[in-house]
């Protein structure tokens, strides 16, 4: 590990540029990216919306459900650049990840463009929250990783992909089975399919650098892992639930209404099903890498 103190303190050492694909997996996620591009102003029927099958009070909180979506995307756009950086500062990584990279900082850009619409349809984009959001909640330290040299590549990807992405995309597939509206429908799967490929990327790479793991390199990556578990998942980053406060009520409140009401949310029921098998599934595929996450201890929760 270099001992420079973060990306910006490497030397320029990318060029020459190796273009050829190293990843054939990896490059197929990039070539079906391509081939499946969508505008969130023009390839979702905003008009075909019909408001009047729902109440002032589901549509002001799925209002608020949906900004708030357009916020925690928005944090996502933050995170993959000092991801992009990363692997492109670092000699040797492969160009198909690089490329990846690029594409999905382009659909984490489409998804928050997506959620600001969505907002405006139920009501007008809300631009800030109506009051100050515990950390957890909106910040998942990843650009901070992302920039720390002290901390490898590989350790960033298990923690931001293999797991964050992960939970992420399982949680949009259970908003796809629960959610009735055809509009908010079509959203959520379109959003389900580009994430699908963000977790395939992770595992996907991952896969081909087990072969080259050593004891100091698990440990990084396990200890990264735990981290982003512990203080973020299991803290209310995706399931907002799990941090009940006075700061955090409004917006419990906004996702059960919405998800009542069908808009592209899920209950906190529904959610916990959904994380739990997310949780142990990740469990049983690092391990297979010999990478052990621990059954973690919640006070909602119980054993994960």
């Amino acid at each position: 590990m270099s001992q420079a103190g973060t990306i910006l303190d490497l030397k320029e050492q990318r060029f020459p540029l190796e273009l050829k694909p190293a990843m054939a997996d990896v490059r197929h996620l990039w070539d079906a990216a391509n081939k499946s591009h969508w505008d969130p102003a023009n390839d979702i029927p905003w008009d075909k919306f019909d408001s009047s099958k729902y109440s002032k009070e589901q549509l002001e909180a799925s209002q608020l459900y949906w900004s708030r979506r357009a916020w925690t995307e928005y944090t996502g756009t933050a995170e993959f650049c000092a991801l992009q950086l990363r692997i492109c500062m670092e000699k040797d990584r492969e160009i198909d990840a690089r490329l990846q990279l690029s594409m999905e900082q382009l659909e984490e850009s489409r998804h928050c463009v997506a959620s600001y619409l969505f907002a405006e349809k139920l009501g007008g984009y809300i631009s800030a929250p109506p009051h100050p959001l515990p950390k957890s909640i909106n910040h998942r330290g990843i650009r901070e990783k992302a920039f720390d040299l002290s901390i490898s590549f590989e350790a960033i990807m298990i923690a931001h992909i293999c797991i964050g992405e992960t939970i992420a995309a399982a949680i949009f597939e259970a908003r796809y089975r629960y959610t009735t509206d055809p509009i908010a429908k079509e959203l959520v799967l379109r959003i389900m399919r580009d994430e699908a490929r963000h977790i395939a990327f992770g595992w996907n790479y991952m896969g081909h650098k087990v072969k080259n793991f050593t004891p100091e390199l698990i440990k990084d990556m396990e200890r990264v892992a735990i981290d982003v578990v512990e203080n973020s998942e299991l803290k209310g980053f995706h399931c907002i639930w799990l941090h009940p406060s006075e700061e955090t009520k409004y917006l419990i409140e906004s996702n059960n209404l919405c998800a009542e009401a069908g808009l592209g949310a899920c209950s906190p029921e529904q959610e916990t099903k959904t994380l739990v098998t997310s949780i142990s599934d990740i469990r049983r595929r690092l391990g297979k890498w010999g990478i052990n996450l621990p059954i973690f201890k919640h006070d909602v929760l119980g054993e994960v």
